[in-house]
């Protein structure tokens, strides 16, 4: 009987070959895990990118439309306000001055400027309520179906800082001329409402005041809210953190109501108007649209000022139409992300954003929409420039 033949086993250049396929093949699954951890990581940030995005822009967009929403569009050329108001109310203003620390790293990140926007308009309750009486500076308000049924309702729309007046009563008289008067108290259980100064009285050949005891007048609120891009001051906050806030102001326009700041949208870099619809016709009848392309041409008053702070040239009243863009980055850089710096000011798209001086850049996200404002375009006011 022959013996068993033993079994041949693998030799030694078989042996390096299958080690050097297994580390092709191990290489290729890493590298393949690492790519799709990278896809999956950087898909994360734009879906939370875009959520920030859309949450930030409907909040703009919203407001704006309700810019001159029961409320004049511009007090100065306005002749249904009488008397005027000693601050000009002007239904939207844009300013392109940078506010400290608005952008971070601004000698790196070039080109990104953003733009602050405040807004004039009912943005508290957006209903009418009814007097029942007017007596000096103090109006008593009807016990109708919109008048709030709780005290915390009460002071969220006529008396949210007490100590700080920040908001007008918009009162229209039986002429229909508008009176607008700061808010400087209001009491829930009597419905009365104190006014910085009494309302005047009709008569002595002029419309602009109340007659009788001025009952069954339509009264509202009125007052500021600004958008614009500041850091994050809070303790706890990233280095270089910007957000997009949007705050209530003083009656004079320009001065923060204090504890009024909400964040609208975290990590937000920029934004941009572009692309404003004017309607200059004289007459009110005959629309006569001209566009311009840049918020330089509109914003600053030593060029033109359509839409800046002089009053004496402010047409805020004739917008019918703008886009904004909101930019978003990243929470932290990427090192595999090349930083490569916006080239102009104009309409060249933000790609990345500089947070340090290590290797990489943050992402970032716009985007955009065209808002039409419909509540200047139905008072159709006109004069101005």
């Amino acid at each position: 009987m022959h013996g068993i033949r033993g079994k041949r086993g693998f030799t030694l250049i078989e042996l390096m070959v299958s080690v050097v396929l297994s580390f092709v093949i191990i290489g290729a699954i890493y590298t393949l895990y690492g790519q799709s951890v990278s896809a999956y990581r950087i898909e994360g940030q734009s879906m939370d990118m875009q959520d920030r995005l859309r949450f930030g822009l409907e909040h703009i967009k919203r407001d704006l439309r309700r810019a001159g929403f029961l409320a004049t569009p511009n007090s100065q050329i306005d002749g249904s306000v009488c008397p005027k108001p000693t601050d000009a109310l002007r239904a939207i203003t844009l300013s392109t001055s940078q506010a400290a620390g608005s952008v971070y790293r601004s000698t790196e990140n070039v080109y990104v400027r953003p733009t602050t926007m405040t807004l004039f308009g009912d943005f508290f309750s957006g209903r009418t309520y009814l007097t029942a009486g007017i007596t000096g500076n103090q109006v008593i308000l009807q016990a109708t179906q919109a008048f709030p049924d709780t005290q915390v309702a009460f002071n969220q729309v006529f008396n949210p800082t007490p100590s700080t007046p920040s908001r007008y009563l918009r009162l229209i008289n039986q002429d229909q001329f508008e009176i607008y008067l700061a808010i400087t108290g209001a009491d829930f259980v009597s419905r009365t409402l104190t006014l910085e100064s009494a309302v005047p009285a009709a008569g002595g050949g002029t419309l602009c005041g109340i007659t009788g005891f001025g009952e069954g007048l339509e009264v509202n609120v009125t007052g500021f809210v600004r958008y614009s891009i500041v850091p994050d001051t809070r303790p706890d906050a990233d280095v270089g953190k910007t957000d997009l806030v949007r705050e209530e102001l003083q009656l004079d326009g320009d001065t923060p109501l204090p504890d009024s700041q909400l964040v609208i949208a975290d990590y937000a870099i920029d934004m941009q108007f572009y692309d404003f619809g004017f309607d200059l016709d004289s007459v009110g009848n005959s629309p006569s649209f001209v566009q311009y392309a840049l918020v330089d041409q509109v914003a600053d008053d030593s060029n033109g000022g359509f839409l800046g702070s002089t009053a004496g040239t402010a047409i805020p009243h004739r917008l019918r139409y703008l886009t904004v863009k909101l930019t978003v980055r990243t929470v932290n850089e990427d090192p595999e992300f090349v930083f490569r710096p916006r080239e102009d000011d104009k309409f060249e798209p933000l790609v990345s954003f500089d947070l340090s001086d290590m290797q990489g850049s943050c992402r970032t996200s716009s985007l955009a929409s065209r808002v039409e404002l419909t509540s200047l375009a139905v008072r159709n006011l006109v004069g101005g420039p």
